[in-house]
């Protein structure tokens, strides 16, 4: 008993507060002063943060409380914080322009801070940076960098969600802050899949990409040339060669085992799939790295501005690309090429300055770009007669007329003066380029009408729809940018027949019947003639007739140049209206990625 007295009492550990000597007071004294004051100390310090009035708003209204940071000891939500930021280079983000390292240090330096007031300014210092990086981070993640709206306001028009309406001070009112950071991750399957991708080609940031150089010209199969061994060394970086698999040598001859992976290549990079090396294989080949990289982080971008529901039916343009997919529940059920607008020309802005200076037609740039835009699709035109725009008057069929005064007799197209018919010979060429053409030109149905023999309406205010094409030529290129806006569509009839499903008159039996298609089956035409007057019910005068749908079917006309398809590999294609330059300059002066 007398040794056991003889033992020291254990000691206690201090907490950090205890050993800082940490003031609740004083804590709260100078966290307040800070957010009225404003400090400029802090936000020189740190030109990204973006949040200081609104947060000083609302600590106002908390009484000028911190929210997570609330002691010296309050490390662990920090750094919990912080582990979720600095994993924003996975959506593509870069985490600096969330504090990532201003926060840690101010946070850090707390503790070997001296004097003893400095303490707080930098631990309030810390709960203001954490704060804006929080409301930045949540804001990014939910609706996206940037408003496509403001940075493409003559080009996009797709919905948004409005985040206007929502509670931009919702993260900060969370009890468990990392499951809502968690929660509000983009969860769709294309954009989980393209991260994916992310985190692969960044594997290849660092490898060496010399250019190859351009062929003299193209190379066949069976052709020698040098650039062969460059080409096979560039896929085999690639990873599209396993070189396991293919037993390497001096090549110099393009020979068949090779031929397979150029079209593969070609396939993924929306080339005309043909084995044949030229100049847009090349130079496909020659994206280095770091711009395969910007193009995902680019579309992550674009995937977090808008989601398309994976429960119901829809019609999906990609313009890049130049296809037409049919959605069902999350599946594609049919893809075609289309053709859209044509690009617009690099003086467009400066002749566009112009114009709205002069207002005369003569100065207007063309614009036929098709724009990223949302419908419904409520009916389908027959047998379509054309209504010829102004612009495509002055533009084509005044171009057309003085290489060939008979074009638009030959071309069945009507001629109105003052809403009286004329004879189209007399057509006067220099009234085609009036500031206002005195004619209405109609072009009537049939084999070469410009619309083909479907149009598939919807409302929009640029007068824009989907339709059939005489034209078949463009389809065979891989740019299809060759329209006046309008999208031209390849295969035409398996869209009608996706529209026309729980139809409770047409059928694609009667549809093609009425625009002049064989149907071998002679009681399905019989019916058909025993019908068509009801069909018909809504026709217009002469041949052309408006198929009213039984339901509307939504159409997104949007804009990617990096997905992964329903295979899991990664398509790339061109930035064929320079959207992506204009979206990659404004992140990077930014310092968004």
């Amino acid at each position: 008993m007398l040794s056991a007295c003889d033992k020291k009492p254990v000691e206690i550990e201090k907490s950090l507060n205890e050993k800082l000597n940490f003031s609740s007071t004083e804590y709260l004294n100078v966290f307040k002063s800070k957010i009225i004051s404003v400090d400029s100390v802090l936000v020189k310090q740190d030109t990204l943060i973006q949040y200081y009035d609104t947060l000083k708003y609302f600590y106002s209204l908390k009484n000028f409380e911190p929210v997570f940071i609330k002691s010296f000891e309050d490390e662990d939500i920090v750094y919990s914080i912080l582990s979720v930021i600095e994993k924003a280079e996975e959506h593509g983000l870069n985490p600096d322009q969330y504090h990532l390292w201003s926060i840690s240090q101010e946070f850090s330096s707390t503790i070997d801070t001296i004097p003893h007031n400095s303490r707080y300014s930098q631990l309030a210092n810390a709960e203001l940076l954490l704060s804006d990086a929080i409301l930045k981070y949540s804001y990014h993640l939910r609706y996206g960098i940037v408003n496509p709206k403001e940075l493409f306001s003559d080009t996009y028009y797709l919905p948004l969600d409005d985040s206007s309406k929502g509670d931009l001070f919702q993260p900060l009112r969370q009890e468990n802050i990392l499951q809502y950071l968690a929660d509000i991750e983009p969860k769709s399957k294309r954009y989980k899949a393209l991260q994916k991708e992310l985190s692969y080609y960044n594997r290849f940031r660092e490898l060496e990409w010399s250019s190859i150089p351009l062929p003299n010209e193209k190379i066949e199969v069976g052709a020698k040339d040098t650039l062969v061994s460059l080409i096979i060394n560039r896929l085999i970086e690639l990873e599209y060669i396993d070189t396991s698999k293919y037993k390497l040598n001096e090549h110099t001859v393009y020979d068949t085992s090779l031929v397979d992976y150029i079209e593969r290549f070609q396939r993924n990079n929306g080339l005309v799939e043909d084995g044949v090396i030229g100049n847009n294989t090349i130079e496909r080949l020659n994206i280095t790295p770091q711009q395969y990289i910007d193009k995902i982080k680019l579309n992550l971008e674009r995937f977090r501005w808008n989601d398309y529901p994976d429960t119901s039916q829809y019609i999906l343009v990609n313009i890049p690309e130049f296809m037409l997919h049919i959605i069902d529940n999350g599946e594609e059920i049919f893809n075609t090429k289309v053709c859209t607008g044509i690009k617009r020309s690099s003086y467009y802005e400066s002749q566009l300055k112009v114009y709205k200076k002069t207002k005369r037609w003569g100065d207007k740039p063309d614009d036929w770009e098709t724009p990223n835009m949302y419908g419904e699709i409520s009916y389908m035109v027959l047998n379509p007669t054309w209504n010829v725009p102004a612009s495509i008057m002055r533009e084509e069929i005044a171009y057309k007329l003085k290489k060939d005064s008979t074009y638009l007799r030959d071309k069945n197209f009507k001629v109105y003066k003052d809403d009286v018919e004329i004879d189209p010979m007399t057509v006067e060429l220099a009234e085609l380029h009036s500031d206002k053409i005195p004619y209405r030109i109609v072009q009537d149905p049939g084999a070469g009408n410009a619309l083909g023999k479907i149009k598939f309406m919807f409302n929009n205010p640029f007068g824009i729809y989907l339709h059939d094409t005489p034209n078949r030529p463009p389809f065979n290129k891989s740019n299809r940018a060759v329209s006046h806006g309008c999208v031209r569509v390849e295969k035409p009839l398996p869209l009608a027949e996706f529209l026309l499903r729980n139809h409770l008159k047409w059928n694609i039996n009667y549809l093609k019947i009425e625009i002049g298609q064989k149907v071998d089956d002679k009681k399905v035409v019989s019916e058909y003639y025993s019908k068509r007057e009801s069909l018909r019910k809504y026709a217009s005068i002469g041949e052309t007739t408006d198929v009213i749908l039984a339901q509307k079917t939504p159409v997104y006309i949007d804009y990617y140049t990096a997905w992964v398809d329903d295979n899991g590999v990664i398509q790339f294609r061109a930035d064929v209206y320079d959207r992506d330059k204009v979206l990659l300059e404004y992140l990077n002066s930014n310092k968004f990625i």
